[in-house]
């Protein structure tokens, strides 16, 4: 859940919130158990004014509310095929929703498989040698990949940079406001 608070007399204040961005147990298979945790599942980003806000971006069309870093962790009792997703309303193909029109980004920063370093990438991906993106789209459900197959591994840990933006009109308020995201991060096993 992301809050955004804005007063009229001193412009727009914001403090944000990013909860429910709680991982879900991970769906065992009779032998595969895995338990999962969120590093957060709350990033406060505090409040500040709407000119202090605007006058970090140069773009005036949209604010960027900051990036902040959270890890998921999935541990499973043995070595198995692992597929995380993030659960959320898409405010389009790139992101999911937060306030009224608005969208934050979830964007893989690093992804490590029983501590070494892994992509993921949509299980069904065949190598085509082209780049995966570096986003968490709505939709996406993505496995830790060796070479063109699916990696096992019993730790899975993913850092993953949030990133909410707000349209310029959004932050013109005359009352007290809340803005929020929320969804939920899911890790499978196989």
């Amino acid at each position: 859940m992301i809050t955004m608070k804005s007063l009229r007399r001193m412009g727009a204040m914001f403090g944000m919130a990013l909860a429910a961005l709680a991982a879900t147990p991970a769906h065992a298979q009779a032998s595969a158990r895995c338990d999962t945790q969120l590093s957060e599942s709350l990033v406060d980003y505090g409040r500040m004014t709407r000119a202090q806000l605007l006058e970090r971006q140069p773009d005036p069309a949209r604010a960027s509310l900051g990036k902040r870093l959270v890890t998921l962790a999935a541990v499973c009792a043995e070595r198995t095929a692992m597929a995380m997703s993030f659960q959320g309303a898409a405010a389009d193909d790139s992101g999911f929703r937060f306030a009224a029109n608005d969208r934050f980004t979830l964007r893989i920063v690093q992804a490590q498989l029983d501590g070494k370093p892994v992509r993921l990438a949509a299980s069904h991906a065949d190598a085509t040698g082209v780049a995966p993106s570096s986003l968490l789209r709505p939709g996406d459900r993505l496995s830790p990949m060796d070479g063109a197959g699916l990696a096992q591994g019993q730790r899975l840990t993913v850092q993953l940079e949030i990133e909410p933006f707000v349209g310029a009109a959004a932050t013109r308020v005359a009352a007290e406001s809340t803005w929020e995201g929320a969804g939920r991060f899911e890790v499978l096993s196989r």
